[in-house]
């Protein structure tokens, strides 16, 4: 199980990547190091973020599909290909509800 501070990391990789400052291949590579306890290396070289406004609600298309992933959402590294529209998606979870986010990858 994650740590606190590790969950912490990975939400705001999460937002890192929601910005589109990371790529997917560079948000596994972190997370990696985030759950492996590099908790340091895996935010360096990466800018301050803008603080969180007010979280809004966002409803899915399908099954809890977005467009975007929430800044909130903590990234996992769980993706699967959508057997409707073939493409790739990653799974976020909003940490407030557990609830599982799907997001094109």
């Amino acid at each position: 199980m994650p740590s606190p501070e590790q969950e912490h990391v990975a939400t705001v990789l999460g937002r890192h990547y929601a910005a589109d400052r990371l790529d997917a291949t560079e948000l596994d590579r972190r997370l990696d190091l985030t759950f492996g306890g590099s908790l340091d290396l895996a935010l360096a070289d990466l800018p301050p973020l803008a603080p969180e406004t007010a979280k809004r609600r966002r409803w899915g298309r399908r099954h809890g599909e977005a467009d975007a992933a929430d800044p909130a959402w903590v990234p996992t590294k769980e993706r699967f290909i959508d057997p409707g529209s073939g493409r790739v998606m990653r799974v976020w979870v909003d940490p407030a509800d557990h609830q599982r986010h799907y997001v094109p990858d």
